[in-house]
Parts: C-alpha cells; structure tokens; sequence
C-alpha cells in the first residue's frame, strides 16, 4: 500500500508539473508526456495481445478429415510502430484529420502485409492490429488535439479531475462500505457502493474544476493564449455536473473493460512499470473511455461559440 501512494504521489507530480507549469513554456511538452503514454500503452497492449495463454485449438474438417489448428493473436508489428512514429506531427499539423490519417495508413500496411505473409497472418490478426493501434494510441493522441485547442487546460484538467477523483472514490467508499460484488466474474473486488462512489468522485472532480477555472481563476498567470476561454465560454454547473457524472460511468465501464482484457490473455497487469499500479494501461483505461466522450463536448462548446 505504502509503494503504491509513493507511486501516486510521483505520478500526479510529474503530470501536474506538465499541464500547470511547463506547459506554461511550451505545449509541446505536454504533448510529449501524453504521446509517452501512449506509446507505451500501445506497447504493452501490442505484449499482452501475443500472450501464449490466449492459445485455443480450432478443429478443422475438410475432405473428411479432422486437423487440430493452433490459434493464436498476432498483432503485426511494423503498422504499430508506423503509427507510433506518424501519430504526433500528423495530429501537430492536420488535427483530427490526422487521427483519420494515421488510422487509414496503417490499416491500409496491415492489409498489405496480409496479402504478402498470408500464411503467416489472418484477418483476426489485421482486427487485434487495428485494435492496437486505436486502443490506446489514437484514442490517447486525442488529449494532443485538446491540448491545442482554445479549451485546452481546462479540458485536460476536468478530464484527469474527473477521472482521478473517480477512481479514488470509489476505491475508499468500497473499501469502506463493501456490500454487494458489482461485477464478480469481471472484477472480484469492485462493488456497488464503490460504483456509485465513482460517480460522486466524478462529479466532486468537475466541481473542483469548476472552482479552480471558474470561480476563483486560480490560472489567471498564465499567457493569454493559454488562459483565454473563462472570459467567453458559459461553462456552469448545470452543464458541467452531469458532464462529471456520465463521465465517471463511463470511467468505471472502461476499468472493467480492461478488466475483461486482461482475463481473456490471461494476465494480472499490463506491465510492471510503475510499483503497486502495474504498466501505463493500468492507469490509463479509465482515461481511455473518458477522452473521446470530453473532446466531444468541448468540441461542441467550442464550435457553439465560434458560430454564435
């Protein structure tokens, strides 16, 4: 318990370092601790996916005759790693059209090298290929594109708030409370009590933001063009508190979901990178559902504004 606070504390640092003082220098910066993260997601996915314990024997019969055929997932390696390497300057310079780029190119070298080594690969291999890449690369590389927009310090504060305080609630409440087993063939030790702390946490975590952005403009140091969109942008809490709420849902369905991963490859952790938490899949699944559903709403308000 003790490694995994000390963990957590050097973490949250690093992170808040990034996003409230460096980023005060350059956006880059930022952008590189998130493009860190993704690629070392994306590895210990592309790792966890060719485990052996995902093995399953197919019978086959043909000619009326019967052959054992081993299964086994084989992501392909070279249109993960281009898609690591062309990620970030696509998204830098095209934006979301960069997601759209980098999603079809890779796909497009999967196929190729389907056709090329198809005794080697089959279809299922092109989907965990394509799986990959979008889970955690692509959908990660979406907090560059908010890091960039006129939202982009509170998008990326209320998201890592609301994820965070998510997490941590509903670990105390169900600690705390127990009762019944929210899903025990998925997560033995989740709770309901922990679930619906999760979404108190949630919404505690948008308020929090609120607070600091809103209402007390504790960032008012920064530079304009990191600091510009309280004066124009009606964020209230009416919006912002079911926001916080679907979003914790939403966090908690993504913990289980990796959650199910891990059982169906057979493994414990997605790596051992951080001490007491496991790999950055570990800490970032939750994120992962979070983001797309953040960019969305930020990117309504700011296409509101911009036609207002």
């Amino acid at each position: 318990m003790i490694k995994r606070i000390i963990t957590a504390v050097i973490m949250l640092a690093v992170i808040l370092s990034c996003v409230f003082w460096l980023r005060m220098y350059s956006l880059i910066i930022t952008d590189l601790l998130i493009m860190a993260f993704a690629i070392v997601g994306g590895y210990e996915m592309y790792k966890s996916l060719k485990k052996k314990s995902i093995n399953k024997a197919i019978i086959e019969v043909s000619d009326g005759s019967i052959r054992v055929k081993e299964f086994k997932l084989q992501p392909m390696l070279l249109p993960i790693i281009i898609c690591m390497v062309i990620i970030y300057p696509l998204i830098y310079f095209f934006s979301e059209l960069g997601l759209v780029i980098t999603l079809a190119t890779c796909t497009i070298i999967s196929l190729i090298i389907l056709v090329i080594k198809h005794e080697k690969y089959n279809i299922a291999d092109v989907g965990a290929t394509v799986f990959n890449m979008v889970y955690p690369i692509l959908i990660m590389s979406i907090l560059v594109i908010m890091n960039h927009s006129s939202m982009g310090l509170f998008s990326i504060f209320s998201t890592f708030a609301v994820v965070v305080m998510t997490d941590t609630m509903a670990y105390f409440i169900g600690v705390t409370c127990k009762g019944p087993k929210l899903c025990p063939k998925i997560s033995p030790k989740k709770t309901i009590s922990g679930a619906v702390g999760g979404v108190i946490g949630g919404i505690l975590g948008m308020v929090i933001s609120y607070l600091m952005f809103c209402q007390f403009n504790l960032f008012s140091y920064m530079p304009n063009e990191l600091n510009s969109i309280f004066a124009n942008i009606p964020l209230n809490l009416a919006v912002l508190l079911p926001l916080g709420a679907i979003c914790s849902v939403i966090a908690e369905f993504g913990d289980l979901a990796a959650s199910i991963i891990k059982r169906k490859i057979g493994i414990k952790d997605y790596g051992n990178l951080f001490p007491g938490h496991g790999g950055v899949m570990d800490r970032i699944d939750s994120f992962l559902a979070v983001i797309p559903v953040m960019y969305m709403v930020f990117a309504v308000i700011e296409f509101s504004l911009n036609i207002a």
